[in-house]
C-alpha cells in the first residue's frame, strides 16, 4: 500500500470516528491494514443494515396509517 493510499484509508477511519483521530487512523492502517479494511467494511455493513432498517420502518409507518 502506498503512503498516499494509507493516508486515505486512515481519514476514511477518522471520518466520522468518536474512537480515531487522523494519527491513531494512520497508524492502525500502517500497522494493521487487514484489521483497518475490515473495520472500514463493517462500518459500511453497519450503515447499509441502518437504511435497510429505516427503509422497512417507513414501510411498516405506511401500512399503519392504511390501517388507520
Amino acid at each position: 500500500m502506498t503512503e498516499r493510499e494509507e493516508k486515505d484509508l486512515a481519514w476514511r477511519i477518522a471520518e466520522g470516528s468518536n474512537v480515531f483521530d487522523f494519527e491513531t487512523a494512520l497508524e492502525l492502517v500502517q500497522r494493521r491494514p487487514a484489521e483497518a479494511e475490515r473495520l472500514l467494511r463493517n462500518r459500511q455493513r453497519g450503515r447499509e443494515r441502518r437504511e435497510e432498517l429505516d427503509r422497512a420502518l417507513q414501510r411498516l409507518r405506511l401500512a399503519a396509517r392504511e390501517l388507520i
